[in-house]
């Protein structure tokens, strides 16, 4: 199977079921981890993405993670076209920074490191579009988002964390399946 994003039918169909299963993930699956900021939902849609791009390449992982960012939008009132912006931050960086590592390394050590670095990457981040974005967005002081920044860092070395082991575990059975073999 090629490594880009290609117009082959198994590359899409596989793109569009890991997709699917994010966005079944992300809507199914939630978690609030800290009662003292509700706002923060753990789910892993963020499996799926990583899972694309271990297995279709670094660019068919974004291409998915746009794609259920999209499709987050319009199903998650509470979060809508901001929280969907903000999925699409931290989980491209997730999703980019260990498929690009993986690709290069395809080795369960490369695995590894890229799940490390792009968990590293999602919480940097964040921190970022949580002091940025979410200000203006909102129309809240920097200081409403300071005082709460260590739950989110907390929260995101949480998401990241949890996402990144639970593909480390899935990962090897799954592209197996992926590719059509059994062993």
């Amino acid at each position: 199977m090629s490594r880009d994003v290609s117009l082959d039918p198994r590359h899409l169909a596989t793109m569009g079921v890991l997709i699917a299963l994010s966005v079944v993930m992300l809507l199914v699956f939630r978690i609030h981890p800290f009662p003292a900021v509700p706002f923060l939902v753990y789910e892993p849609a963020d499996v799926a993405l990583l899972v694309a791009g271990f297995a279709l390449g670094p660019v068919a992982g974004i291409v998915a993670t746009a794609a259920v960012c999209v499709i987050q939008a319009p199903l998650h009132p509470e979060g809508g076209w901001f929280g969907a912006v903000m999925h699409l931050i931290s989980s491209g960086a997730l999703v980019g920074v260990a498929s690009v590592i993986y690709a290069r390394n395809k080795t369960r050590r490369g695995a590894y490191l890229g799940l490390a670095a792009g968990a590293v990457a999602m919480v940097v981040v964040m921190i970022a579009a949580n002091l940025v974005l979410t200000p203006v967005f909102y129309n809240l002081p920097l200081s409403a988002v300071t005082s709460v920044m260590g739950w989110i860092i907390a929260f995101n070395v949480l998401k990241a964390g949890a996402n990144a082991i639970i593909t480390a575990l899935i990962y090897k059975p799954v592209s197996r399946f992926i590719r059509g073999t059994r062993h």
